[in-house]
């Protein structure tokens, strides 16, 4: 069980720090999360959201991505950028519904009614948007427009982001992947438990950063998830 609990601590606490981050800028302040621009038009400009109402210039959200297949020597043509926007505006309404549903969530947790006044910090939505991200990055892995060695590339970079940003996202991942992925009843026991973790590490900062105890807060959740695994689900991330 040791050797269970410091195989499956590595996938929890692994450091973001030795992934290439995509970011498609899916951040901003609460308020804004619930007016994510909808598509408009047809084909948007080569590697641009589409122009929004309110004058903001639009936002280019392949920059980080084509940087990465250049360096990879599998650009990105013109003709593919158009298209993984046209992906990209399709993708973000049901995105934003996915961020709506979540502040109603934080909002109902808190006992607080509708408003502004009462939205949840950037802190609270955090996880929310970089599973949302990440969950993104994935889709455009399989995305038509790319030819196989770009898809393939993509895919890489996906896994590696999940992975190094760890919790239930990682774990989930690195069982999908050994053909032993969580059943729907797990998942309905397991991600509560992140989201409470994510809620009392977020309590912690605000009141004192102590490294210690939000060690010890994680290695909980981490007791708490072993329990819940099947002994294959648990040998498959030892061997991971």
């Amino acid at each position: 069980m040791k050797h269970v609990m410091l195989a499956v601590a590595c996938v929890i606490l692994a450091s973001s720090g030795f992934a290439q981050q995509v970011d498609f800028g899916l951040g901003g302040d609460a308020s804004s999360l619930l007016n994510l621009p909808a598509p408009r038009g047809n084909t948007p400009a080569r590697g641009t959201s589409p122009a929004r109402s309110d004058g903001v210039p639009p936002v280019d959200r392949l920059v980080r991505l084509r940087e990465l297949l250049v360096d990879a020597n599998v650009p990105l043509a013109k003709e593919q950028e158009a298209a993984l926007n046209s992906f990209l505006n399709t993708e973000i309404p049901a995105m934003r519904r996915t961020m709506q549903q979540r502040i109603a969530e934080l909002e109902k947790r808190k006992g607080s009614g509708a408003g502004l006044q009462n939205l949840p910090s950037m802190d609270e939505l955090a996880p929310e948007i970089i599973r949302l991200n990440d969950q993104l990055l994935g889709k455009m892995a399989a995305a038509v427009a790319l030819n196989p060695e770009q898809q393939a590339f993509v895919k890489k970079l996906y896994q590696d982001q999940v992975k190094s940003r760890g919790g239930f996202e990682a774990i989930k991942l690195t069982l999908e992947n050994a053909g032993v992925p969580f059943s729907a009843e797990q998942i309905g026991q397991i991600q509560p438990l992140f989201d409470e973790q994510n809620q009392a590490k977020l309590q912690l900062l605000k009141e004192s950063p102590d490294k210690v105890k939000i060690d010890q807060l994680q290695r909980e959740t981490l007791s708490k998830v072993i329990q819940l695994l099947t002994p294959t689900q648990r040998s498959a991330l030892v061997a991971k």
